[in-house]
């Protein structure tokens, strides 16, 4: 029977103790968001508590593919129709820039990184269309892309171990720094001072930081960021390569890639049962995983059993752009978050420019 837990391991290391009172800086969430808030603010020598209700990467940044792609959710002719082609062009220079960032920043650290390249599968004639003036676009604009037939290739993405990523970077930051299972109920924030209510418990800080992702309109109404949910399966290892590089496809409705060790990964069909997908939940549902599976065995040629099952949120804004920087109405709280699903490429320089910014 497969498990209902994500594929990647949750990092081996624990962090907890007593909480202060008071802190100068207070993160809340341990993703990749949380602990990069942590590496840079490390840089600048500035100290913080970072608290997360579960365990490290428990959220998103552990239940997700492993990819690490260039741009936004759309592709690039589509970005450059929503944003035009200068903000397009920032965007995808911002997201290459965030990938060599955070690669050598962890460079002698073996994170399962492989600088591969992806390949993004046209699922249709419309893809197809859209896909080839992408690969001009990114060519004219400086970016290395090459489309051949129905297949964009981005040279530049590449795939990583993503709890990996995130237990190396709180390896990283001051000891104490870190507290899990630490639910955070509220938020009060006043003129000079924030009061973060846990349980039973209050910190005052200086400054708050949410790298909530999903769940920050929880905390926070005025955030708009909705929760989506991603579906994902894994398959047993299979003897012969069936996938060469991590794949997109179906406007990045559709992920798979395929590991070393044989183990295939293939998330998505969420546009199947978009009505179902808006929600908190995390559990994976049977009619998604079904397509999920039936694709794996009839197009890829997976034969080998499903060992793992399991979903994740994201957060999805309405512009389709992180949402980074200071809260409205609320003094001294801060936002670092809601990525459309592709935080692996955001989040490391996106904490970075909320902590310059302080």
């Amino acid at each position: 029977m497969a498990h209902t837990a994500p594929f990647w391991s949750h990092p081996s290391e624990h962090y907890g103790g007593p909480l202060p009172d008071k802190a100068e800086i207070v993160i809340v969430g341990g993703g990749i968001t949380g602990v990069s808030l942590l590496y840079h603010l490390k840089k600048r020598r500035m100290r913080a508590l970072l608290l997360e209700r579960g365990h490290l990467a428990s959220g998103a940044s552990g239940r997700n593919a492993g990819f690490v792609l260039a741009g936004v959710a759309d592709n690039y002719a589509t970005a450059v129709g929503t944003y035009g082609r200068e903000r397009a062009r920032e965007i995808w220079g911002f997201t290459l820039e965030n990938h060599d960032a955070v690669t050598s920043a962890l460079k002698n650290v073996d994170v399962g990184h492989n600088r591969c390249g992806t390949v993004i599968l046209a699922a249709s004639d419309a893809e197809r269309v859209q896909l080839e003036e992408s690969a001009e676009l990114l060519t004219d604009d400086g970016f290395q892309a090459h489309f051949d037939g129905d297949v964009l290739y981005n040279p530049r993405d590449g795939e990583i171990n993503p709890t990996a990523l995130v237990a190396a970077l709180a390896r990283m930051a001051p000891d104490g720094s870190i507290h899990e299972h630490v639910n955070v109920t509220g938020l009060v924030a006043e003129s000079k001072r924030v009061f973060v209510h846990v349980e039973d418990e209050t910190v005052e800080a200086g400054i708050v930081i949410l790298a909530t992702n999903a769940w920050t309109s929880l905390l926070v109404p005025s955030v708009k960021i909705s929760p989506r949910r991603a579906q994902m399966l894994a398959m047993a290892p299979v003897d012969r390569v069936t996938v060469e590089k991590p794949t997109y496809s179906d406007f990045g409705y559709r992920y798979w890639r395929q590991l070393t060790s044989g183990v295939l990964l293939i998330g998505g069909w969420r546009n199947t049962s978009m009505e179902t997908e808006e929600t908190f939940d995390d559990k994976p549902t049977a009619a998604i995983q079904e397509r999920i599976e039936a694709f794996a065995r009839s197009e890829l040629g997976a034969d080998t059993p499903v060992t793992h099952r399991w979903a994740g949120t994201m957060g999805f804004t309405e512009d389709g752009l992180p949402i980074v920087g200071p809260v409205e109405g609320m003094p001294h709280v801060f936002a670092c978050a809601g990525y459309n699903g592709h935080g692996m490429g955001f989040a490391f320089l996106s904490a970075k420019k909320v902590i310059d910014s302080l």
